[in-house]
């Protein structure tokens, strides 16, 4: 093998073993309003041992003043594509609530607790 086909194989199983590594909860998920209206893209990425998420696009008017805001903060990983431990912020009141979370392939399903009582969202890949 000359120097140029090493060069290539090395670069490519670098870049192939970052992506079989990445976490399936990180990436862009579309989240949506109670009524089923897209309102924004929420990045999950990896910091540190636990995962946040930020607002990084949004698609309502209403929703504009939230970009760059951080959402979900210290999610970690139970195993089996399943998170807890962490918070996540409404934006519109500022009340933060326990989350956990658990993807399903391109779906991700958020629970935030108060006490006893939960709300469920469901976001997209």
């Amino acid at each position: 093998m000359n120097l140029f086909t090493k060069s290539t194989l090395a670069v490519a199983t670098i870049a192939l073993s970052s992506v079989a590594l990445a976490d399936p909860i990180e990436g862009n998920w579309k989240q949506y309003s109670d009524n089923g209206k897209l309102e924004t893209m929420v990045k999950i990425s990896k910091s540190g041992n636990s995962f946040t998420g930020k607002i990084v696009k949004a698609y309502s008017k209403d929703a504009k003043k939230f970009v760059g805001a951080t959402i979900i903060r210290n999610l970690k990983a139970k195993g089996k594509n399943k998170y807890a431990g962490g918070k996540i912020t409404d934006p519109s009141s500022k009340k933060s609530y326990r989350l956990t979370a658990k993807v399903n392939g391109k779906k991700l399903q958020l629970r935030g607790y108060l006490g006893p009582f939960y709300r469920t969202q469901n976001w997209k890949k």
